[in-house]
């Protein structure tokens, strides 16, 4: 059960730096500033064979900032690189760690391969970064695990953990139980608005459930700044107010557009990307109709969350107009 929060426990913070982050001796985390649409976080560990990457970002000019930032730390190479899932903003630099061996779940491996590198949709569907797509190529990872698999890399123990689908169905976190630190990947959206247009919004609370009742204390998200548990308790509660209000309004009639549109977000509207609620609400009305195994219109996710925003900005304006 989540607790009842006050305005003074959701302090959304206005931005965060781009940059590594010590976390732990030898560990850093390195965080992206903003953590919108494509610009995930990732993380590093080093010890004196080499050192372990933990996802690569997305478009080329994002990965040379991170490797950059890692030649700042320490002259081994990169031999060993986990994508916590298949998304291209995780994926996409997998290419220029040339001599790392990649790895992840078994569903992550699929869906790249599956996914390979659609170029013009990307351009279409994130044009911020439509330059450097076609400069990408596919790298995809040699070795795969289901459920649990251990290395032993910078004088620790380190686990990747696979609890079942959440945002994707191929999601994996690093976990470090000597150093209580968690690398979620995008199991955990922090003041960014989580997106489960491929995932599995019933099963990612049970999954955010059990994480909690792991010994952590440090979280490094897929996307925003790093922080702990009572920021993933905030998420969770996202998560489940929107499966709660979708399915009202799902056993109403409504369409996913009209229930996105009538979901009143609260304090989540500070989050960024709230536009985002649409996609989550259309992959809700799939789990309710036990249709998961469908795959939503890609294009149309994105389409209607740029609508949606468009929207909502012409209402406030409008609103300002008035006061």
């Amino acid at each position: 059960m989540i607790k009842n929060q006050t305005s003074e426990d959701w302090i959304t913070p206005e931005k965060w730096k781009t940059g590594l982050e010590e976390v732990a001796p030898k560990v850093y985390a390195y965080i992206q500033a903003h953590g919108e649409l494509g610009v995930s976080d990732a993380g590093l560990l080093v010890d004196r064979e080499g050192a372990m990457a933990i996802d690569a970002l997305m478009v080329p000019s994002m990965t040379r900032r991170f490797r950059s930032a890692i030649r700042r730390v320490t002259a081994k190479p990169v031999t060993r690189l986990v994508n916590t899932h298949h998304h291209l903003d995780h994926t996409g630099g997998n290419h220029l760690f040339r001599d790392a061996e990649i790895i992840s779940h078994t569903h992550c491996r699929e869906e790249i391969i599956r996914t390979g590198l659609p170029v013009e949709f990307l351009q279409q569907a994130m044009p911020r970064f439509a330059e450097e797509y076609p400069r990408l190529k596919l790298a995809v990872p040699r070795v795969t695990f289901e459920d649990r698999m251990i290395f032993h890399q910078a004088g620790r123990e380190v686990e990747l953990r696979h609890l079942g689908p959440a945002h994707t169905f191929g999601d994996a976190f690093v976990y470090l139980p000597k150093d209580k630190l968690l690398f979620a990947g995008d199991i955990a959206f922090y003041y960014v608005t989580p997106m489960a247009f491929q995932g599995h919004v019933g099963n990612w609370i049970k999954v955010a459930d059990r994480i909690l009742k792991m010994d952590v204390e440090t979280i490094v998200p897929g996307h925003g700044p790093i922080s702990g548990k009572k920021e993933l308790r905030e998420m969770r509660a996202y998560l489940s107010m929107i499966r709660r209000e979708a399915r009202k309004r799902f056993d109403e009639g409504m369409t996913p557009e009209q229930a996105a549109r009538d979901v009143k977000l609260g304090i989540y509207a500070k989050w960024r990307e709230p536009e985002r609620i649409l996609p989550n609400i259309m992959r809700l009305y799939q789990e309710f109709r036990n249709e998961l195994d469908q795959s939503l219109d890609v294009m149309r996710v994105f389409v209607g969350m740029r609508e949606l925003q468009a929207e909502w900005d012409r209402d406030g304006e409008e609103h300002e107009m008035c006061i």
